[in-house]
């Protein structure tokens, strides 16, 4: 209960509740991997990298197989400027999850900005390519378009289909930033970061790539 009220003072931006309540859930149970990562993010918000890395690097000790706490990882490399260490913390989070489509594109995305051939044909044979986010990997595989995406992300479901729209936005973005066009990624970051909701990775990742992006 601590954690997850950390994560919402975090959604809201109040940075030092949300430390507070992981701090307490820390103390309350040393080994949980949930609340170190908690930790790791809201420290990476105040731009904390060193400390975020600990937290997750405890993380991983307690639980060496934890995409939750990879991808974090991997995640703070990235945000870090350490695009190399990120891409084998996406590798390792997407290997011990392999059917998440997520832990697949960030892999890529990391892969990409190290220049590195990508792995998408191979890993999607483990992914569900019949059902959402499965369009996302089709895009990043040249496959099918970005209008084509935001078309597929349509639900009659309010809440999922804003859901499916804020990721296709965030990911159309990245593969814009992979081909140099900045201004796009920036317009689709922004569009992210003020329509998404608070508790979605891609909102949260929208924000660090602005703040990459100047």
């Amino acid at each position: 209960a601590l954690s997850r009220r950390g994560s919402a003072y975090r959604a809201k931006g109040d940075i030092e509740r949300a430390i507070a309540d992981y701090d307490e859930a820390s103390r309350r149970d040393p080994k949980s991997v949930r609340a170190l990562v908690g930790r790791g993010y809201a420290f990476s918000e105040k731009g904390e990298f060193d400390r975020a890395i600990a937290d997750v690097n405890q993380a991983i000790r307690l639980d060496p197989k934890s995409p939750l706490a990879y991808f974090a990882r991997g995640r703070f490399y990235l945000a870090a400027g350490e695009a190399e260490k990120a891409l084998a913390d996406f590798n390792q989070a997407n290997a011990n999850a392999p059917d998440i489509v997520q832990l697949a594109l960030w892999a890529d995305i990391a892969g990409r900005r190290n220049n590195q051939p990508s792995h998408l044909a191979q890993t999607s044979s483990k992914l569900d390519m019949t059902v959402w986010p499965a369009p996302l990997v089709k895009l990043f595989m040249d496959q099918t378009t970005p209008d084509a995406v935001l078309a597929a992300a349509d639900h009659p479901d309010a809440i999922a289909k804003k859901g499916h729209i804020c990721e296709a936005n965030f990911y159309i973005g990245e593969l814009a930033l992979t081909k140099r066009q900045k201004e796009d990624a920036t317009r689709l970051f922004r569009q992210v970061a003020s329509e998404c909701p608070h508790g979605f990775d891609e909102w949260d990742a929208a924000r660090a790539e602005l703040k990459l992006l100047g």
